[in-house]
């Protein structure tokens, strides 16, 4: 019987193959995922995608609506103060920024308009935010608020192109 020595650096290559865990045999070829595997990962992220995304665009309207709100209650509730304080008729539609802080046209998504209705002293003052071009989703769509400035009372359009409310 013949004995062979096997060299040291020779010894150690085949101890460590050895000891290798299982996953580390695999040749190249067979490293990563499959195919299917990918599709699934796909096809669950279009799903999700598909559901989200409606979901995005609903909150980011109701974010615009709100902008809108807020500087429509705004420009009402100063509007409201003013007459109390003086007596006098809310200011037209070219006094809103410098009396009551109305956001500047074209600035904002919304250009801001004014209108009073009635006579001393029940005025019925009534701001309209409509859409600008800055935003397409939101040209031409409107957002109303009013108040009755004997009671002090505001009421505002609850959703964008709601009916305008009545003071």
């Amino acid at each position: 019987m013949t004995t062979t020595t096997l060299r040291p650096q020779l010894k150690t290559a085949l101890i460590r193959q050895l000891s290798q865990s299982p996953s580390r045999k695999k040749n190249l070829l067979q490293k990563g995922f499959t195919l299917v595997e990918l599709m699934v990962v796909i096809v669950i992220v279009a799903i999700l995608s598909a559901v989200a995304l409606p979901n995005f665009l609903k909150q980011t309207d109701k974010a615009k609506a709100t902008e809108a709100k807020t500087a429509i209650a705004a420009i009402l509730k100063q509007a409201q103060a003013g007459f109390v304080e003086d007596g006098q008729a809310p200011a037209a539609t070219a006094d809103m920024q410098a009396k009551y802080g109305a956001p500047a046209d074209g600035v904002q998504k919304f250009n801001y308009t004014a209108a009073t209705t009635g006579a001393a002293p029940n005025y019925i003052y009534t701001v309209t935010a409509t859409g600008n071009a800055n935003d397409g989703n939101l040209t031409g769509k409107t957002m109303t608020g009013c108040v009755a400035m004997s009671t002090g009372v505001v009421k505002m359009a609850t959703n964008l192109n709601d009916t305008a409310p009545t003071c």
